[in-house]
């Protein structure tokens, strides 16, 4: 059985979806915002930047507010977050109430995302792998999708869809949360944080992967590619796609082991492969060929992102009970965030300025991550599929 109570996780993922939906709408609309709130480009960048930031502030707390009470007020917060906020950015009239309901709506994404591991143990989820997967390929398809079909209509009928879809998901996900047991912290057991390895994969993929979003265009433009804006904004279109892809896929494959880092050493090889592809071309070290940029996108995103989400689920295996499972993806998704946070713009330059050293110190981060389910013994001392250690 996938699940005790499948409503709950189809209402999950498709909340996630409308998250990711929500967030990413915002990029092909930059120069719309710009305009209609009279702002400077830094100012719109914060808008999309705030997810990252929340993530890194609260994740934490979500994950111990889970651990000691369970997933019913955290997923509950997520939504009246979302819907406020998104609600407060359909009716703004200045960049300074854009900003309230942006931050609003952000502070939503680690109150859904970062306890993922209690979420779904304590909700009766039985395949945890590939429930994982769905949920965070959700996300990425949400994002991919938005960012797609956003420039297809005007700034406030985006707006207006996005409030709607977190509006109808958001009563969908607060009905099923009904179905969850209620639990306490002594039912939960006691609530430790398990530091582990697996974070430092989710530092980097999701690092890189932001970094090579942002930097693309405009590498291309010093390479003199013919329509670099174009072929940059399709790059990250094709990442997300993959990502959303790459997860739901590796989510379901690695359920059919309860042990997959066989997997994840495959995927964690192919991902440095298409990783360091992205970057040589990136730098004009290889020739830039378009299609050759398409496939090592599409490839990271997919391979990458795959990779990510065993990762993330490995690490809440490794923890004792489900309420601590939820701190340990909490701390994955914080690692994560800090990594999107300061690697973009602390190495991100240095692919104009010195591409050689920027190409060494992205491929050595990356084979640090690479090493990491090679030295791993196994990954779930603490914790199966739904069950606490015995």
């Amino acid at each position: 059985m996938f699940s005790r109570t499948p409503g709950v996780l189809a209402a999950y993922g498709s909340f996630a979806f409308v998250v990711g939906f929500g967030w990413f709408v915002l990029a092909p609309l930059v120069p719309a915002i710009m305009a209609r709130f009279h702002t400077p480009l830094g100012s719109v960048l914060l808008l999309i930047s705030l997810y990252g930031y929340t993530m890194i502030v609260a994740s934490l707390p979500a994950g111990l507010w889970a651990a000691k009470k369970g997933p019913k007020p955290v997923l509950w917060i997520a939504v009246i977050l979302t819907v406020v906020g998104l609600l407060v950015r359909v009716m703004a009239s200045s960049y300074t109430e854009l900003l309230v309901g942006q931050i609003v709506a952000a502070l939503a994404y680690p109150f859904l995302i970062a306890p993922i591991g209690a979420v779904l143990r304590i909700s009766g989820v039985t395949r945890t792998k590939m429930a994982t997967g769905l949920v965070i390929g959700s996300l990425f398809l949400g994002m991919a999708l938005s960012s797609l079909l956003a420039p297809l209509m005007t700034m406030a009928t985006n707006f207006r869809l996005t409030a709607l879809l977190a509006v109808v998901a958001g009563l969908w996900l607060v009905i099923q949360v009904n179905q969850i047991p209620t639990v306490s912290g002594s039912t939960l057991g006691r609530v430790r944080m398990v530091v582990s390895a697996w974070w430092w994969i989710g530092f980097v993929v999701s690092s890189i992967s932001v970094m090579y979003g942002s930097i693309s265009t405009t590498a291309l433009s010093h390479l003199h590619t013919p329509s670099a804006v174009f072929v940059g904004a399709y790059l990250s279109s094709l990442t997300f796609l993959g990502s959303a892809v790459g997860a739901a896929f590796f989510g379901w494959l690695g359920q059919f082991r309860e042990n997959s880092i066989g997997l994840q050493r495959v995927l964690a090889v192919l991902s440095w492969l298409f990783l360091l592809a992205c970057a040589l071309q990136l730098t004009g070290t290889f020739p830039v060929h378009v299609r050759g940029l398409d496939l090592a996108f599409l490839g990271f995103g997919v391979v990458g992102n795959g990779w990510y989400t065993l990762a993330l689920e490995a690490s809440a295996r490794q923890a004792q009970n489900a309420g601590s499972a939820g701190l340990a993806t909490a701390g994955y998704s914080m690692a994560s965030n800090i990594g999107v946070a300061v690697i973009p713009v602390v190495l991100g330059p240095l692919v104009l300025t010195s591409p050689a050293v920027w190409v060494i110190i992205v491929a050595v981060m990356a084979l640090a991550a690479v090493a990491v389910p090679f030295i791993a013994k196994g990954e779930s001392p603490g914790m199966a599929d739904g069950r606490e250690a015995g």
